[in-house]
């Protein structure tokens, strides 16, 4: 037993330089590492914290342009707090894995096989949803350049869809049309939007009056009506210029067509040109001023053997039918007149 604490002392005392050049291995290789491993750590921590500033900076002075009314204002300012926080989550995962990848090829660890396998992954991932990264993406783009937001009036792919939006999120708009229906339209499929409520509206509106009445004094009625409406108390505040018209706009068939313009606030165009339409009619009115509508001439030939003919000035194809004692044409061919 004595023999064998012996032997086991003797091989401790040999182990020992073999120990120390161990620990002189690693303090050696803590002097080459260490303080990278370190220097790397340090960096990343200043990038996230310099990213969470950069970003609450940019998210800051674009509050400032901001449109519309307070609520406006305040749902804007969540969805603009919601994108930039998606974005600084995503800046710091970046730094924070290109930091861990750097600190593992410092111990030594192969990262080459690592990064072929998340690419591997990457690539698997990136045909099996690639629809959904190119809703997220194009969501993004939407709510970072504000191009549309809840309660605008829009139409989506040349009027394939359109309405009021009710939601807007990364990935999809929900939009309801004028009937009740509900689009979800995902983010991906939006190629163009055409929107009826962004920072201002024009109204734009054509009257006809008949070739008999005089152009100028229709042009003055029609502008003096628009004016004193955009003047008035329950309505200048949705005028965003004065009424103006620019003249005669076209030469229709029966009609010269004057065209009167005005900016608007958005969302009120459409209350505007209605109430615009009702006054400048009973103005011209007013003013003697008559407005044309689609015509007919109908004339009444005598055919053979005493059977009228009615002819149509528009090209119609002629029909037959009787005449009554006083020349009439019975149209339903009966010879009854009254």
């Amino acid at each position: 037993m004595e023999e064998t604490l012996e032997a086991a002392a003797a091989e401790a005392v040999f182990d020992v330089p073999r120990l120390l050049g161990a620990w002189e291995g690693v303090l050696a290789w803590l002097k080459v590492h260490a303080a990278n491993i370190i220097i790397i750590l340090l960096v990343a921590w200043l990038l996230g914290i310099l990213s969470r500033i950069l970003i609450r900076r940019i998210a800051a002075a674009l509050e400032k342009t901001h449109r519309g009314d307070e609520i406006a204002k305040r749902e804007q300012e969540k969805r603009s707090k919601t994108v930039w926080s998606l974005f600084g989550v995503t800046l710091r995962v970046v730094i924070y894995t290109v930091a861990a990848l750097m600190i593992l090829a410092e111990l030594g660890i192969n990262i080459t096989a690592l990064l072929a396998g998340a690419g591997i992954v990457g690539i698997a991932l990136g045909f099996g949803a690639q629809s959904v990264v190119k809703d997220l993406l194009a969501g993004l783009f939407i709510l970072i350049e504000d191009q549309y937001r809840m309660g605008d009036v829009i139409e989506i792919n040349g009027g394939a869809f359109g309405g009021t939006v009710e939601k807007v999120s990364v990935r999809t708009t929900w939009l309801r049309a004028f009937n009740g229906n509900l689009h979800i339209i995902p983010n991906g499929s939006i190629e163009a939007v055409t929107n009826y409520t962004h920072s201002w509206t024009r109204v734009l509106l054509d009257f006809g009056i008949s070739y008999e009445d005089d152009i100028d004094t229709a042009a003055q009625v029609i502008k003096d009506t628009a004016q004193k409406m955009a003047g008035e108390a329950a309505w200048e505040h949705v005028f965003l210029s004065t009424p103006e018209v620019l003249g005669v706009e076209k030469l229709d068939d029966s009609a010269v067509v004057l065209r009167l313009i005005a900016q608007a606030v958005p969302g009120d165009q459409w209350k505007v040109a209605r109430e615009l339409r009702r006054r400048v009619k009973y103005a011209l009115d007013e003013a003697g001023v008559t407005i044309p509508f689609p015509q007919i001439s109908v004339s009444y030939l005598k055919g053979p053997k005493g059977e009228g003919r009615k002819g149509m000035t528009d090209g119609s194809v002629y029909g037959y039918g009787k005449q009554d004692e006083r020349g009439r044409l019975d149209a339903y061919g009966d010879g009854e007149g009254e």
